[in-house]
């Protein structure tokens, strides 16, 4: 199994972020520079796989500033040596897939190959509808139709990033894209005939392709956060996408694994229950279960019930009859029970782990991590994690 961080990159602690506007301030966006680059370099001489941080816009409170995660992967990438970075995810239905495959491609070749990629559909109105105006989600912004129109827009941009990916050139005729549009005339057409493609010999353009490709034409590994239903598990599964869990019922998780496996099997891949699969959890671990307790009520906690909650994530952690998220407790106490929080001394994570993996068992294993909780408390976890906890489910971390 590998394990990974997922960044939530949080500008100021709890009581910063409470005084306002922790969004705009220079110094908490520089203090989180600093303490990320030890974080991560941390992990990167212990075997850990890859930090991936989100894409959200417009975060002037101060939770989740990860505006370019391209740029912010890359940042931290050029100042480690092993891990991969990687978007989790790029919000497809309001970006330019050609462009993003693009910045993908850059940093691909600046770390050697030591990307991944993740694609999601979006989520907040505040930003999706404001950027993605001209593909059509700037009204009604809501709705059956406003969520079809998102999931189309989310499987035709990925199907462009993958035939560019995987062409020296390439046209592409879709719904909402024609590339290239018809009728380009080309002055520069004899010496793109004698040292490139995609030209014909009337001078008009027929294909064209991103420059520079990946770093040795290398596929990143590729992800879908979150995962949360059927259908979307199957569509990530046949196209060799590593969907994400957060879900938390057994239940409704061994449903999507299954699911999953199915769907794998359609694609020609001899998939055990599990592969191909991954979960991302909180972990917090300090040296007494009352120490880690007293740390994880202020660390995901706080942008959980806050930021989260609104949008209805606590289907994350609803049981199979709760069927509407809002009447879910939103509690500490709520996403401690119900598992999205692990937390305690080494063996009792331990043991709430190997009773995990038992009931669900994946390839990659994603840490939550809310960098908003004091950055000694973080290093401590990440220490204990990595001699204390990682080395007996995964054979990858050197502790």
């Amino acid at each position: 199994m590998e394990v990974a961080a997922f960044y939530l990159p949080s500008l100021g602690r709890k009581e910063e972020i409470e005084q306002g506007m922790a969004g705009k301030r220079t110094d908490l966006y520089q203090r989180m520079l600093v303490e990320l680059s030890e974080q991560i370099g941390f992990m990167d001489e212990h075997g850990y796989y890859g930090a991936g941080t989100t894409e959200h816009h417009f975060h002037i409170e101060g939770e989740e500033v990860s505006t370019n995660p391209v740029l912010l992967n890359l940042y931290f990438g050029l100042r480690t040596k092993r891990m991969k970075f990687g978007q989790l995810g790029n919000v497809l239905p309001c970006l330019n897939p050609v462009n993003r495959a693009e910045d993908i491609a850059i940093a691909s070749q600046m770390l050697q190959g030591r990307v991944f990629a993740g694609f999601a559909r979006g989520y907040q109105g505040r930003w999706v509808n404001v950027l993605g105006q001209h593909y059509g989600l700037g009204e009604p912004g809501k709705g059956e139709d406003y969520e079809e129109l998102k999931r189309s827009l989310f499987e035709e941009h990925f199907d462009i990033m993958m035939t560019a990916w995987k062409h020296d050139t390439f046209s592409y005729h879709g719904k909402h894209w024609q590339i290239p549009t018809p009728g380009i005339q080309w002055p520069a057409a004899k010496t793109s005939r004698a040292y490139g493609k995609g030209v014909d010999e009337n001078g008009i353009i027929q294909e064209i392709g991103i420059a520079p490709g990946l770093y040795n034409n290398q596929i990143p590994d590729l992800f879908m956060p979150f995962a949360t239903s059927e259908r979307s598990i199957q569509w990530a599964m046949e196209r060799g996408v590593v969907p994400v869990t957060i879900m938390t019922h057994p239940d409704v998780v061994r449903g999507h694994f299954l699911a999953g496996q199915e769907a794998a099997q359609r694609a020609g891949l001899d998939y055990k229950y599990g592969q191909g699969m991954a979960m991302s959890r909180e972990v917090i671990v300090a040296d007494t279960d009352e120490e880690a307790e007293r740390i994880a009520r202020d660390a995901g906690a706080f942008i959980w019930c806050n930021f989260f909650q609104p949008f209805g994530f606590n289907a994350a952690i609803a049981t199979p009859e709760e069927k509407n998220p809002f009447t879910v407790p939103n509690s500490f106490e709520a996403i401690s029970e119900r598992g999205l929080v692990i937390h305690g001394s080494p063996d009792t994570v331990n043991r709430k782990l190997e009773a995990l993996f038992k009931q669900l068992p994946v390839d990659y294993f994603w840490m939550f991590i809310y960098n908003h909780m004091p950055h000694d408390a973080l290093m401590r976890s990440l220490e204990l994690l990595t001699t204390r906890v990682w080395p007996n489910f995964s054979d990858k971390i050197r502790g």
